[in-house]
């Protein structure tokens, strides 16, 4: 077999054959060229050197994307949760809010039919604190959900 393939044909070609995407008539013409010809070896050999560094570059600037794709997700998750507890707590208070408006109204403050009747049903003021927390928290929860859905 006979192989006359020029040094620029080498050249051209290099990046294909590091690669691995030349056929296998190329690929031995280009191998038995660079056992012959040092100056293209050496072209070669620099040629995939630079390649493996700038994978590397890349690898790591996709790990450093992952890793702030990371703290991002850990800080929404926070940010989730902190605003869950919060709503949860508004929404607890807010039954206290509208009893102390009403008392604020009042200006006499609680009578004492008023006080009796809350020591009788503090458990149901205690449930609807409950269950406002969590009609809030599962409203705010939503709104969160959306928008992060639509953000993406």
């Amino acid at each position: 077999m006979k192989h006359n393939i020029s040094c620029a044909l080498v050249r051209d070609l290099a990046p294909l054959y590091a690669e691995k995407l030349i056929s296998g008539e190329s690929r031995e013409e280009i191998e038995a060229h660079l056992e012959t010809c040092e100056s293209c070896r050496e072209y070669y050999h620099r040629l995939t050197e630079n390649m493996e560094e700038e994978q590397m570059e890349i690898i790591r600037q996709e790990a450093v994307e992952i890793d702030y794709m990371k703290r991002i997700h850990a800080y929404q998750k926070t940010n989730a949760v902190l605003g869950g507890i919060v709503s949860f707590l508004l929404g607890a208070l807010l039954p206290v809010g509208i009893l102390g408006f009403s008392v604020f109204i009042n200006q006499n403050g609680l009578s004492d039919y008023h006080w009796a009747r809350l020591q009788l049903v503090w458990p149901l003021v205690i449930l609807r604190m409950f269950l406002s927390g969590v009609v809030v928290c599962l409203i705010y929860c939503g709104v969160n959900r959306m928008l992060r859905k639509k953000s993406l």
